[in-house]
């Protein structure tokens, strides 16, 4: 496992080289990474404990246990990281696809099923020194991927659904669930349906999320005080800021900033 706290840590003495790179990653309760140089490898990870969120110009992510994510190679990018206690996931870095399969994919959380999580799950992490048989597994469970990235196959409709309503949530944190499904031209109660199907949480839960997530920025980059981030995210008050961030993310702003590695 690798462990990071401020600067990116070396793997055995070497820096991040070649054309693969599979790490198990951890880090403790916050932490903010700046990729704004660009991404040195395209990423396939899985997010094991905590959440993330990854911003770059075109889009922003929002990552939960559970998740596997894509992050294209050369992307400009920052990303934030959170967690009661740990944050972990699996990365699996590498250059590009030798064989005739085309990868031209953007930054996104990827909707694929629980066998195939598996299969990166148990994908072991040797650093940058792979064996046959780590290459093997890699390689077979990248073939079962690429149907699901978002360029290689339209979403369903249901898909569509939540995605633009999510990114309609996280543009618009002080909309209704009914505002937000009026949006994506569905009702109120379908709306929250396809959430708990496709997100594992209600619109309102996901708004908070999202405003927790703000919050945490702002605690993270900026030197405002709580008062000032609960008014600026559009929390009623500092104190119920305090109680949905620690219910949610089970940290207080003053423990964000403590345990930052920024």
């Amino acid at each position: 496992m690798i462990l990071y706290s401020g600067e990116v840590q070396k793997m055995n003495g070497n820096p991040l080289n070649g054309n693969f790179q599979f790490r198990r990653i951890a880090f403790n309760k916050v932490h903010y990474t700046n990729s704004t140089a660009g991404s040195p490898l395209n990423y396939v990870a899985l997010m094991l404990k905590g959440t993330a969120r990854i911003v770059s110009r075109r889009s922003t992510i929002g990552i939960c246990p559970g998740d596997l994510f894509f992050i294209p190679i050369r992307l400009p990018y920052e990303s934030y990281w959170y967690g009661q206690d740990e944050i972990e996931f699996l990365s699996f870095g590498f250059t590009r696809l030798e064989a005739r399969e085309q990868l031209n994919c953007g930054l996104q959380v990827i909707d694929c099923g629980d066998a195939l999580k598996a299969k990166f799950r148990n994908i072991p992490t040797e650093g940058a020194a792979l064996s046959c048989g780590t290459l093997g597994a890699f390689y077979s469970a990248l073939a079962e991927l690429l149907p699901c990235l978002s360029s290689s196959r339209p979403l369903s409709r249901q898909d569509e659904i939540v995605r633009k309503a999510r990114e309609y949530i996280a543009a618009h944190t002080d909309c209704t669930v009914a505002e937000a499904a009026q949006s994506c031209f569905v009702s109120e109660p379908y709306l929250y349906a396809l959430f708990r199907e496709k997100a594992g949480c209600t619109p309102n839960e996901y708004r908070l999320r999202a405003k927790c997530s703000q919050g945490m920025e702002l605690l993270l980059t900026t030197d405002k005080t709580v008062e000032e981030i609960s008014a600026l995210i559009g929390m009623s008050s500092a104190s119920h800021f305090r109680r949905t961030l620690k219910a949610l993310v089970g940290l207080t702003p003053k423990e964000v900033r403590q345990n930052s590695s920024f």
